[in-house]
């Protein structure tokens, strides 16, 4: 028997000759070398890319704590944030105890009723829970002006002399939805709890309203004296709208955007 020029090995479960076997792995080989070389490429290209973005802003508080903060266009804000400050404007604006804050040891254990804030209409004088007056500070100046008189004819007379007071469910807040630049609308739909003087439940009113809001330039306490106790209502208007946004309008909510 002539002895074979080639000898046939078993690759695979095939017959293929060793100069076909031999190609193949120079070709896988090669392959691999040139999968690596691509892989450094794209290894160097991402280096590069981090390696030209700028640095993160580092902002250090007065407290000593720093922070990582990115760069966003001055009129943009974050929905989360948007719907944050919504709710909390709308709870503070229409919760009201019939009683001041306690400044002292002694008014936490008997707090002052709220004689409330006056506040002028169109024909007449009104008058409104400070929370709700402090709150008001998140609106815009005009629409602060305009609303406030409605708003005090609607809050409960037990409300002042400690017999009732309310607080606000806001059960849905949608999300932002963009009017225009910096400005954005909320459905927000809640309803507002009167208590009697039993802690019973006398009445729950719905509002539902479409709340406009807008951004704003932020405010900064800058010279202001932390324990200075005639800035307290400073401190309050910089604390609200430290968010550096506000509220320009408040619409109904229609039946029909309310659903089920």
């Amino acid at each position: 028997m002539k002895s074979r020029l080639i000898q046939e090995k078993k690759l695979f479960g095939k017959d293929i000759s060793l100069p076909s076997a031999y190609g193949s792995t120079v070709l896988l080989c090669l392959g691999i070398s040139i999968g690596t070389i691509v892989l450094q490429i794209g290894v160097l290209i991402g280096i590069f890319a981090v390696a030209r973005k700028p640095p993160p802003v580092l902002v250090q508080t007065q407290s000593g704590d720093s922070l990582v903060v990115k760069d966003i266009p001055a009129s943009s804000r974050d929905s989360k944030a948007i719907s944050k400050f919504t709710g909390e404007v709308l709870t503070m604006m229409l919760s009201w105890s019939g009683y001041l804050p306690a400044q002292t040891i002694e008014e936490s254990t008997k707090p002052r009723l709220d004689r409330g804030i006056t506040v002028e209409g169109e024909n007449s004088k009104y008058v409104l829970p400070t929370s709700s007056w402090e709150a008001s500070f998140a609106f815009e100046p005009e629409f602060r002006a305009e609303f406030l008189p409605k708003l005090a004819q609607f809050v409960p007379k037990a409300i002042f002399n400690g017999q009732a007071q309310t607080f606000y469910v806001p059960q849905f807040v949608s999300e932002p939805v963009s009017v225009g630049q910096g400005k954005w609308k909320l459905d927000v739909i809640g309803s507002i709890h009167v208590i009697g003087q039993n802690h019973q439940l006398k009445d729950s009113i719905p509002f539902n309203r479409t709340v406009y809001v807008r951004a704003i330039t932020p405010m900064f306490k800058r010279g202001l004296p932390e324990d200075s106790s005639h800035n307290q209502l400073a401190h309050k208007v910089l604390q609200i709208r430290s968010a550096a946004l506000e509220i320009y309008a408040i619409t109904d909510l229609e039946q029909k955007e309310i659903g089920n």
